[in-house]
């Protein structure tokens, strides 16, 4: 015969032990779902507040995110798509909390993992076949989505080839479709695309932009040269976004026999019209171009092309290690990332990367440069370039610096692609480590989203 317990015996769910509770959290990434837990009780609401991480998510294409923490552990992992995001589309990107989504039929980029495992999906790529694309924003903790039918005019019919490098918004207002979104792209025909939804559209071509930045009423982008252009944004009479000013900030020292393609920009002083401008110039002037002769020599040097296309570099570099000796020599890749400060300057990291043939890569050299438009150069912050309680987060797809809290620590660079974390005031690194089935895909196009603050 079955004994019951009685009531008596049974503890109340406010009893659990901390530490499950902190493991429950874990798997509760979404705010609205760590909102029912805190209401639960006094308990459970004091625990979700001594648990709480604010560390930004890692989305993969096919939707595929997981969050982490101060010790580099995977809390929580989920093969499954984001919630609220559609079944056909690749995240192609972020920008804060919003996810930059592609709609195609194109189905490998945003193929599963476990697809990409077992080869069933070819990486192989072709540049005579097109597909159409129609792209979004969308914010899975609100559930909004934006359209963007303006990159689409523009954008919706490319090569495989074609790739989205950045997007970007400038918040202008609590409103979405007012604020200024930035597409940047590997085709030189269309670098940056700049657009208001609903209001119109604007092309930057040729300058081989392949990271940007806002600050001020600014576009800020910086080429793989290491030349950073500042575009000056205004809008016309019917709200679309135009470039009024251009200025080359920052030139590189070209090497002896190097041509300065950039040389037009400072020639013609920039003249795209003045800083007073009204908004209300003419149709083409946000439609930006050079003469034939000049791009011809632009394009002389592509070495890869697609669709009459140049493909603009993505601003890495790799080279062998010749310290190592021996045929398994190392490889160091070197990035560079466009970082808007805390305190609304403009960073530059330099990161080189060790890639070792036989063990996990890792953080060799981290270098962070202020722009010094004044004086025209990079330089180099003695102090690690970040305020006092500040940390930076670096990708590919989306950088961001943003406040130290919870497990996120002051003076720290967290990148996506490395094994560890680099601390900016003693310049040394610990380890941060990924789940194994994210570190199977380290070239993988994968971003950070950064999820609205808890209130606790």
């Amino acid at each position: 015969m079955a004994i019951s317990p009685t009531t008596t015996s049974l503890r109340p769910w406010s009893d659990l032990p901390p530490e499950l509770l902190g493991h429950a959290i874990a798997h509760l990434p979404f705010p609205a779902d760590r909102a029912r837990f805190r209401a639960v009780c006094r308990r459970w609401r004091s625990a979700a507040r001594s648990h709480i991480r604010q560390f930004p998510w890692l989305v993969l294409p096919d939707g595929s995110f997981c969050t982490v923490g101060d010790r580099g552990e995977a809390y929580y992992f989920c093969r499954q798509t984001v919630p609220s995001v559609p079944e056909d589309a690749t995240c192609v990107g972020s920008t804060g909390r919003w996810l930059a989504l592609d709609r195609t039929d194109y189905a490998y980029p945003r193929s599963k993992l476990s697809v990409k495992l077992v080869g069933m999906a070819s990486s192989s790529r072709r540049d005579d076949t097109k597909h159409a694309h129609n792209y979004l924003l969308h914010d899975p903790f609100s559930g909004a989505t934006v359209p963007l039918p303006e990159v689409d005019a523009v954008a919706g019919n490319v090569s495989e080839w074609f790739e989205i490098r950045k997007v970007l918004m400038m918040t202008r207002s609590s409103v979405p479709d007012e604020d200024i979104i930035a597409v940047v792209t590997n085709s030189i025909k269309c670098n940056i695309i700049l657009c208001r939804p609903g209001k119109g559209a604007c092309v930057l071509e040729h300058f081989r932009v392949f990271d940007v930045a806002f600050l001020g009423d600014c576009l800020y982008g910086i080429t793989p040269d290491e030349d950073l252009f500042a575009f000056h944004l205004a809008e016309d009479g019917d709200g679309k976004p135009i470039v009024t000013k251009i200025k080359r900030v920052i030139k590189h020292h070209p090497l002896v026999d190097e041509e300065d393609f950039w040389s037009w920009v400072d020639e013609e002083d920039d003249d795209m019209g003045n800083d007073d401008n009204d908004g209300n110039g003419d149709d083409d002037q946000d439609v930006l171009s050079i003469d034939d002769d000049e791009e011809e020599e632009l394009d002389d040097g592509d070495s890869d092309s697609f669709n009459g296309d140049g493909m603009i570099s993505d601003g890495e570099e790799m080279a062998r290690d010749e310290e190592v000796l021996g045929e398994a020599r190392d490889y160091i890749t070197t990035t560079r990332r466009l970082v808007k400060s805390q305190s609304g300057e403009l960073l530059m990291v330099r990161r080189c990367v060790q890639e070792p043939p036989s063990s996990p890569s890792y953080t060799r050299k981290v270098e962070v440069f202020k722009a010094d438009v004044t004086a025209g150069k990079w330089v180099l912050a003695a102090d690690g370039g970040l305020a006092e309680d500040e940390a930076i987060f670096l990708s590919r797809f989306f950088s961001k610096s943003t406040p130290a809290y919870g497990d996120i620590k002051a003076g720290f660079i967290y990148s996506d692609d490395s094994n560890d974390v680099v601390n900016t005031r003693s310049w040394t690194s610990r380890p941060f480590r990924f789940p194994q089935v994210i570190n199977m895909f380290t070239r993988e196009r994968r971003t950070w989203i950064f999820p609205p603050e808890l209130v606790v």
